[in-house]
């Protein structure tokens, strides 16, 4: 309709192309066989011209109401559960994947910059799109081959990886960390669910629920597809930024109203970061008289930071064959949580396995990929060039066996230290593969003090993590900071509101071992003896005459606690790199349980103590509104204790928005011995700003969050009913600066637009209750927050 077309074969073609059309004469242009080019026509009328008619009509509003192509889509969906793989009880099939990831418009500019005279010889490899119509670098590969196995009742799906290859960066990324990140960017497509995951975020299908209310549908052919007639169906999102597809469906034009094929791409104004354009091509065939079946998946994105300038494509190609059904194992073989499961040896499968396995051959340009990139890493250019980037990501300066880092915590300030200066760093796999040694030096030039940190961590396996972990640590904290991925004395959160001039000097050691299974449970368990010693203007002692800054050496308060920590997380996942890794939140719930024990006597403990903390959270996906975030929390502590050692909950007077954190309260502002929590966070992933004029087009996205907690401190534990407690701390001018938590929760709201520039998020916070303490924020308050997504 718009004049574009593509034509590919794979059978030697003809070297004319000829276009025709009723009314014009008819045209014939030479193809360059072996050769990717474009070729335009433009034909001329062969009839005597009639001077201009012109015809109006009125504008028709589209209706679903008497429109073919609607019924025909409502038909496809009451059929979905008839026709879906799914409603199968039992089946298995074999699984190829390869994806590629392709440097793309490759200018001759570029080739010819300074940094790049050393890597000249890539180029042999570059190639050209047709589909996207921009040359091309393959830079890196991925292939697996599984078989995968299905169960209907309880449902279990199990993909059991064969082979795995893929072109290596040992020494900077982790290939099971690619890994993870690759199957959560591309996961499975299954137009018959509801809602697509595409790179983190969810799309209504074409064939969803709220499909008749999200897109538009035209009938736009009738085709024959392997000697069978299908309805092409056309469609398109009613609001063009909507998390919705624009494409083909070709449906059977039978009673059934099964999908044959698909096809569909992104509107241009879609609310997704980074992504200029994207395909996915589906195939589905008959197999044994039983269901369609899946056999072909293809999909293509290309992503760029701006819409001119070099960018990445991500190609990934899925083939399935050798459907058996309704043969099934023993319970067992479905049991646990886990969906892909590796194979001993996948990562040393020899050449004749991949000959073998592989569904269809590479390619010269996919054969290309594992050559060049074994060649460029040994390039001393490509050595300086990772180094470069791993230290403007993580922060961290290689030299040798040792990572020197993070610079962001070099120089930080605060009211109790003052002027902080902190040099460290941290042994890298050149020092050894089984140990790691972290360790870094402090000194605050008000306090006079220094601190100090040693990490000593022993792995006896990585992936599933089992290690032994020893630390040393003298430093001083904020009672009851908690920041997310972030060091405390960043140089940025060095800012905040208000006066912080209450904090605890911890001198602490900890031993821990730690182990994970392949079934999503881990567990902890771990010594630690540590004392807590007031500074600034705190005080743990029973009587303070007077209010003195600085530290107190002799108001220290020593406990030994014995720790158990367990968490269950299925399926979970995670960005992996050599020493770190980054979770990578889905909808599986998370649930972790802790508990601490402190005996008085035993290495100098002050005091006996029991404390229980159980912790859960889940992701709920409420396509096309969004998803939402719930966190609950709940603790106890059993044992007649001063303020430093009941709950402090997580407070944040920095200027950033904290996730987990009460971003309005103050710094131990409250205490408790026994709590519960909610910490609700909704994201519209712009489904309401998508919707206003002009503001669309920024591609803002809105949130929303609730967070909320209640408690209480028992008689024993509080100073104005037991005169023999610590009294709770106060201000410089003498009013009181922390109070019990009680059965009135704390609460404080926010509503924020997120993707500000891609990258931003700002957050308007209020504070419901409590408002006529001191120093506290009773309006409302801007906070900022740093984040990169699709």
């Amino acid at each position: 309709l718009n004049g574009r077309f593509l034509l590919e074969t794979k059978d030697p073609p003809n070297n004319l192309l000829k276009a025709s059309y009723v009314g014009y004469e008819i045209k014939v242009k030479i193809v360059r066989l072996g050769k990717i080019q474009r070729i335009n026509f433009r034909l001329k009328s062969e009839h005597v011209e009639l001077k201009e008619v012109v015809v109006k009509a009125k504008r028709l509003r589209y209706r679903n109401k008497n429109n073919p192509a609607v019924d025909i889509i409502r038909k496809v969906i009451e059929n979905k559960k008839n026709n879906r793989k799914e409603d199968l009880d039992f089946y298995e099939y074999d699984k190829y994947e390869k994806i590629e990831f392709d440097l793309n418009n490759i200018t001759d500019k570029f080739k010819q910059r300074k940094y790049m005279k050393n890597f000249q010889m890539v180029f042999d490899y570059l190639d050209s799109s047709v589909v996207m119509q921009k040359n091309f670098l393959p830079i890196f590969l991925r292939e697996t081959v599984s078989k995968v196995y299905y169960r209907k009742n309880p449902q279990s799906y199990k993909e059991f990886r064969r082979g795995h290859k893929m072109t290596g960066f040992d020494e900077y990324l982790d290939d099971q960390g690619i890994s993870f990140l690759l199957d959560k960017m591309y996961q499975d497509i299954d137009i018959y669910n509801n809602n697509i995951n595409i790179l983190t975020t969810q799309f209504v299908s074409p064939i969803s629920v709220l499909a008749t209310i999200t897109y538009k549908y035209y009938i736009s052919d009738t085709v024959e597809i392997d000697g069978a007639e299908y309805t092409k169906l056309s469609f398109q999102p009613r609001n063009e930024n909507a998390l919705a597809f624009v494409g083909n469906l070709y449906v059977s034009r039978d009673s059934l109203y099964r999908v044959k094929q698909v096809r569909m791409t992104l509107s241009k104004q879609v609310n997704l970061n980074f992504v200029l354009g994207m395909i996915i091509e589906q195939e589905f065939d008959f197999f044994d008289n039983e269901a369609y079946m899946l056999t072909r998946d293809h999909v293509t994105f290309d992503f760029n930071l701006t819409k001119k300038g070099m960018g990445v494509f991500g190609k990934r190609t899925v083939s399935y064959k050798d459907y058996t059904f309704n043969q099934p194992k023993n319970d067992e073989f479905y049991g646990g949580v886990t969906k892909i499961i590796e194979e001993e040896g996948t990562k040393d499968r020899s050449e004749e396995f991949w000959e073998e396995n592989r569904h269809e051959k590479l390619n010269d340009t996919e054969e290309g990929i594992y050559e060049m990139v074994d060649v460029v890493k040994e390039l001393p250019a490509y050595k300086r060039t990772m180094n470069l980037l791993l230290f403007v990501m993580a922060g961290y300066k290689g030299f040798g066996p040792v990572d020197i880092g993070p610079v962001n915590t070099f120089y930080s300030f605060n009211d109790v230290e003052g002027f902080r200066m902190r040099f460290g760093g941290r042994t890298n796999l050149k020092f050894s593969k089984n140990y790691q040694i972290e360790a870094y030096g402090a000194y605050g030039f008000k306090d006079e003090q220094f601190k100090y940190s040693v990490v000593g961590t022993y792995f006896l396996t990585e992936k599933p993590l089992h290690a032994l972990r020893f630390t040393r640590q003298k430093e001083i904290n904020n009672p009851g900071e908690e920041l997310q991925f972030v060091m405390e004395d960043n140089f940025l959160l060095s800012f905040k509101r208000g006066i912080n001039d209450k904090m605890i000097y911890n001198n602490k050691w900890i031993a821990e071992y730690i182990r994970e299974s392949r079934k999503a449970f881990s567990f902890g368990v771990g010594l630690k003896t540590q004392d807590q010693i007031p500074g600034g203007i705190l005080s743990f002692s029973q009587n303070p005459s007077e209010i003195i800054f600085g530290i107190k050496e002799d108001e220290k308060i020593t406990t030994t606690e014995v720790m158990l920590n367990f968490r269950y997380a299925p399926n979970e996942q995670y960005f992996q790199g050599k020493r770190f890794r980054v979770p990578l939140i889905n909808k599986y719930p998370i649930f972790t349980l802790k508990y601490a024990q402190s005996f008085e006597g035993v290495l100098n403990s002050d005091f006996s103590f029991q404390k229980l903390t159980f912790g859960f959270f889940k992701r709920f996906y409420l396509s096309p509104f969004g998803y939402s975030d719930i966190e609950v929390e709940a603790a106890k502590i059993w044992g007649e204790l001063p303020y430093p050692l009941l709950n402090i909950p997580r407070a944040n007077q920095t200027f950033s928005y904290q996730l987990r954190s009460y971003n309005l309260m103050n710094f131990i502002e409250f205490v408790s011995d026994r709590y519960v929590s909610l910490n609700y966070a909704h994201y519209f992933n712009g489904y309401i700003l998508n919707k206003i004029p002009l503001i669309k087009k920024l591609k803002w996205r809105s949130v929303v969050t609730f967070k909320g907690i209640l408690g209480d401190v028992s008689d024993k534990n509080d100073p104005s009913t037991n005169p023999d407690q610590v009294p709770f701390p106060v201000n410089a001018d003498g009013t009181q600066a922390t109070f019990p938590l009680t059965r009135t929760p704390y609460i404080e709201v926010s509503a924020g637009v997120a993707n500000i520039l891609k990258f931003f998020r700002v957050d308007v916070v209020k504070r419901l209750t409590f408002l006529d303490r001191t120093e506290v924020a009773t309006g409302v308050s801007l906070r900022l927050r740093f984040k990169v997504e699709f």
